[in-house]
């Protein structure tokens, strides 16, 4: 895992979101971030979780896999995807490793309040 910043910041009446997620699979896959595609512009223009499905399984062979919290406890690997609240009161992702977060894409470095779900990498099927 290569930490890798966020380049664009999520602002209530801007004309974009936030693009934490895909700093977190640069990050994952150790890739520079302009690598990954621009799924943040698709958030809220239908589901664009397949649309990731397919770039990680041709280009990685690897798919993601998502934990919801209330799900059954299960052992994840060494690094994943955490998604929650930030302190600015948007959805957020974030690096955790064993329970902890230990790299957070935004600049101000401060997290999510508590984790509502995971993502992490498998290979593909």
């Amino acid at each position: 895992m290569i930490p890798v910043k966020q380049s664009k910041l999520y602002m209530k009446d801007g004309i974009h979101n936030g693009n934490c997620f895909a700093a977190c699979l640069a990050s994952l896959l150790e890739i520079p971030l302009w690598m990954v595609p621009p799924f943040d512009d698709m958030f809220g223009r239908g589901d664009w979780r397949p649309r990731v499905d397919e770039w990680l399984k041709r280009l990685f062979n690897s798919q993601l896999v998502r934990w919801d919290e209330g799900d059954e406890p299960e052992e994840f690997p060494e690094f994943y995807i955490a998604s929650g609240l930030s302190q600015r009161g948007v959805q957020h992702a974030v690096i955790y490793s064993k329970g902890v977060m230990i790299h957070d894409p935004h600049y101000s470095d401060s997290g999510i309040a508590k984790v509502d779900w995971v993502w992490y990498l498998v290979p593909s099927e």
